[in-house]
């Protein structure tokens, strides 16, 4: 019965959400559209804050289990960019919202992951040492995440893709004519 109850209030949440910005939305909402008490979702959940971190990452975990493995950074930032188009309108009131740290996190952790799996199948296992291999998975990590940022904070208007392919085929030119930058 509690399975179905934390379902039917994210379910509620979810429905709350695709019609209005989440600092809209109150608990009494979620209850009333659910028909549950307030003390049942405070038995599952402590504020709004800790429902909206369970969904999210949920959803990121979701995402992170479709892609065993990444074959370009490209790929990486459009699985990054797929954690927010799933769900487009509900991400965007998160994002516009006092939530939005919740949904960075979750980003971010999806950022990561597909990073760190594409540099697993590209770089041979021993050309980095461990210092440089974590090091070379945040610099693309906080990259990726950044242009996915923008790209939501300009109303996700822009190729985002596109801006991320200029900005590797840049790296490849410099790194191609021994330039360093």
């Amino acid at each position: 019965m509690s399975v179905l109850t934390k379902k039917a209030i994210k379910e509620s949440f979810l429905e709350l959400l695709e019609k209005k910005a989440i600092d809209q939305i109150t608990i009494r909402d979620i209850t009333e559209n659910c028909g549950i008490s307030r003390n049942t979702f405070y038995y599952h959940y402590t504020d709004m804050p800790t429902l909206v971190e369970e969904i999210v990452m949920e959803f990121a975990d979701q995402i992170i289990l479709s892609y065993p493995d990444i074959k370009s950074l490209e790929q990486a930032l459009n699985v990054g960019a797929e954690f927010i188009l799933q769900n487009r309108r509900s991400a965007m009131h998160i994002l516009n919202s006092s939530h939005r740290y919740i949904y960075e996190r979750c980003l971010m952790k999806v950022c990561r992951h597909v990073v760190e799996t594409y540099i697993d199948v590209v770089i041979p296992q021993g050309t980095l040492n461990d210092d440089e291999r974590v090091l070379m998975i945040d610099f693309y990590k906080c990259m990726s995440f950044g242009i996915i940022v923008d790209w939501c904070d300009s109303g996700m208007k822009e190729n985002y893709a596109r801006s991320f392919h200029v900005l590797l085929d840049l790296r490849r030119k410099l790194i191609d004519s021994n330039l360093r930058f």
